[in-house]
């Protein structure tokens, strides 16, 4: 009888252990759900801030547009401060901007239209080196304004993703 009620005892705390195994588990596999839950929270919030920026044209005369402006004047030299720019096209989303300019001076077109590719970065505009990467079929692409090719403002768009299709008025 000492060796039955042994072997019920051995049973009863196998038991119990499985018992706590099977809460501890249990716990774990909660514990996991949940943060798999708050990561995709994280996520949806995230990406939806992402992909939820406005895009916009600054208006004329503001300190944004003039910024961005300036960056094209640099090509000028001397004359920069004469150039004045038909504005063709300017889609800002986030920190990445695309510009398509026509440059003036006395009035007058004063040199090929041109366009590129923008970031900003500590608080500053800067022209992107968009170039690099890209699968170009001919030299007309590298001068037509990325709404024109759907092709290349996709490849833009792969080499830098912190830039919105948008920008190219897609």
């Amino acid at each position: 009888m000492g060796t039955l009620a042994n072997i019920l005892l051995l049973q009863l705390k196998n038991g119990q252990n499985s018992n706590s195994k099977s809460k501890k588990m249990k716990k774990k596999l909660q514990l996991q759900q949940s943060i798999k839950r708050i990561f995709f929270l994280l996520f949806l919030t995230t990406s939806s801030f992402i992909f939820s920026q406005k895009t916009y044209t600054p208006p004329k005369g503001s300190s944004e547009r003039k910024e961005i402006m300036d960056i094209f004047r640099e090509d000028f030299g001397s004359e920069k401060n004469e150039i004045l720019f038909k504005v063709d096209h300017l889609l800002i989303n986030g920190n990445c901007a695309c510009a398509y300019v026509t440059p003036l001076k006395n009035n007058q077109v004063y040199g090929e239209p041109r366009w590129d590719l923008l970031k900003k970065s500590n608080g500053s505009w800067r022209a992107v080196n968009w170039k690099d990467g890209i699968d170009f079929q001919n030299d007309f692409e590298m001068i037509d304004l990325p709404r024109k090719n759907d092709r290349i403002a996709k490849q833009i768009v792969r080499l830098h993703p912190a830039c919105s299709m948008s920008i190219f008025g897609k």
